[in-house]
């Protein structure tokens, strides 16, 4: 089976990929910044996900789902973040769809976090979860360049858990050890 985690934002989203048998390849695609339209930034998202799909056939898609996108929620937001935000999931989606992916998963970031960093203190800033991935890549020997890089292989990992696949970077693991923090 082969998988795609997903990072989802507006200027970059991270993506790392992955089936038994092959080595696992991860990166970011820029896809815009404030000045770029929300059809570009969707137009990019299927541009670079047909691209990894006609390299081999993609069946699994997990990406981490929308948080904080309700006008006064912690996070401040807009109706422009909302929209292109959920544009870009359904976006993932109907591709997905179009595409025949047996799996298309929302997941949200606490769960995949969890699973992949392990337990974190109520509260924990942002910039520390972002540097904790990219610490949790590293102890399983990956180089990530960007923290979007890192949360996608974070997705990843916890797809492959959610599907009972044990790839090769946490095979000899017999506990996963959880980051101190």
């Amino acid at each position: 089976m082969r998988i795609l985690g997903l990072d989802p934002s507006k200027r970059s989203m991270g993506w790392a990929l992955w089936s038994p048998g092959d080595q696992p390849a991860s990166g970011v695609w820029e896809l815009g910044s404030e000045l770029t339209s929300r059809g570009t930034v969707f137009a990019r998202v299927h541009e670079n996900m047909m691209a990894l799909h006609r390299l081999g056939e993609i069946e699994a898609v997990f990406y981490e789902d929308l948080v904080n996108i309700v006008p006064g929620s912690p996070v401040p937001t807009n109706k422009d973040s909302i929209l292109l935000a959920a544009g870009i999931a359904g976006h993932i989606e109907s591709f997905g769809e179009a595409m025949g992916f047996r799996i298309i998963r929302p997941v949200h970031q606490a769960t995949w976090r969890r699973h992949f960093i392990g337990k974190m203190k109520r509260g924990t800033k942002s910039v520390d979860l972002k540097a904790y991935a990219m610490e949790r890549c590293r102890q399983l020997g990956f180089r990530p360049t960007k923290h979007d890089q890192a949360e996608a292989i974070g997705v990843l990992d916890y797809a492959c858990a959610s599907l009972n696949i044990i790839p090769p970077w946490s095979a000899s693991e017999v506990l996963r050890p959880a980051l101190t923090i």
